[in-house]
């Protein structure tokens, strides 16, 4: 056990895999399709969250040594599908052109070089580093990035900021299964579920995201307005369906309410969209991406102690109403919606500016 603590220390834990995937496809992706991309890594995620937990239950109880040498398998099957992502760039980035992708190598001018050749022979000189210099030089990396961390001009602070109050509102699920247990006098089995229609909603609402976007939505208007869209609408949901659940009532409506609240899952991948496609020049996607995910950290680290602790002084203090941590959570959601029209108005003014410099130049011609 501290032996596997030790390594999963050193690699960086899921935060750092989850950052390393989103930020290699958003350098490989088109920008129409990076949301689409993201919301069916998410829906997949969820599934495989649903069945592995199953199966783990299941093994655990039965056959230990096979659920642990299945893992190792698991491990292993991802470790060679991560070799075969490809290192080309290929897209066409008009909304960030100023910023430099991650993998992109420049050369010694500092422009990025566009010959096949060179990009070949810089490969080749990366790949004879030594792994100790670039394990120093992405700790710097990170803690610079931690240490200036909200250290970014609009509209990149204001995404980090919704990212820190969505990451803090979320960690509430800690307090789900008790609190479902308390309300309805359900035996824990039952609460657990019910608790597993929270995932496979999320999964069919990240599945079908997709195409309601590119039916629907992309032409009518711009994909960052889309992505602007479902962050708003996905914090309103998830403003509404928290309030519910704070409110004693009947197992269908508590149900009913978990499922809105679940409705709005689609709110951290349009909005890592949205940030990764207005980055101001000179920002890296890379830094994004690791600013976004020490963000998720530090909100996990705070989100789960501080629910838990408000949790307990409900249940200690006998006349505060067992909903109280849901009402909070939702005043954190409205602060979000908060942060959600404040990045509309730089947009819509962002859109004002160009449509004037476009009129400016056509009258000077």
């Amino acid at each position: 056990m501290l032996t596997s603590f030790i390594f999963n220390l050193i690699g960086g834990g899921e935060t750092t895999r989850l950052m390393i995937v989103t930020t290699c496809i958003a350098v490989i992706s088109p920008p129409e399709e990076l949301t689409n991309a993201y919301n069916y890594i998410s829906a997949c995620w969820f599934l495989a969250s649903v069945a592995g937990s199953s199966i783990g239950s299941w093994l655990l109880s039965n056959h230990v040594y096979l659920l642990n040498g299945l893992s190792i398998l698991c491990y292993a099957l991802t470790a060679c599908i991560a070799v075969t992502i490809p290192g080309k760039y290929g897209r066409d980035d008009r909304v960030i052109e100023d910023s430099r992708p991650i993998l992109l190598v420049s050369d010694d001018t500092g422009s990025p070089s566009s010959s096949p050749e060179r990009q070949a022979i810089a490969r080749h000189a990366n790949s004879k580093r030594s792994l100790v210099p670039i394990l120093l030089h992405s700790w710097q990396a990170s803690y610079r990035s931690f240490f200036t961390l909200f250290s970014v001009p609009n509209p990149t602070f204001t995404v980090l900021i919704v990212f820190l109050i969505n990451g803090l509102a979320i960690q509430l699920h800690v307090l789900l299964p008790q609190y479902t247990s308390l309300l309805l006098h359900w035996p824990l089995p039952t609460v657990n579920r019910a608790l597993a229609l929270e995932a496979l909603v999320s999964s069919l609402m990240l599945f079908a995201l997709p195409t309601l976007r590119k039916r629907y939505l992309e032409p009518r208007t711009s994909t960052l307005q889309v992505d602007l869209l479902i962050t708003q609408v996905s914090l309103l949901t998830n403003t509404i369906g928290v309030v519910g659940l704070g409110f004693p009532m009947p197992a269908v409506f508590f149900i009913l309410a978990l499922c809105v609240y679940t409705s709005g899952t689609g709110l951290a991948d349009s909005l890592t969209a949205y940030g990764t496609f207005t980055l101001p020049p000179g920002e890296e996607v890379s830094e994004f991406y690791m600013r976004t995910g020490l963000i998720n950290t530090i909100a996990a680290m705070i989100g789960a102690p501080l629910w838990s602790a408000v949790f307990t002084l409900v249940l200690r203090s006998g006349f505060l109403p067992l909903g109280l941590p849901f009402w909070m959570c939702a005043v954190l959601f409205g602060a979000g919606i908060g942060g959600a029209m404040a990045l509309r108005k730089w947009m819509t003014k962002e859109i004002e500016g160009s449509r004037y410099e476009r009129a400016a130049d056509g009258e000077t011609e």
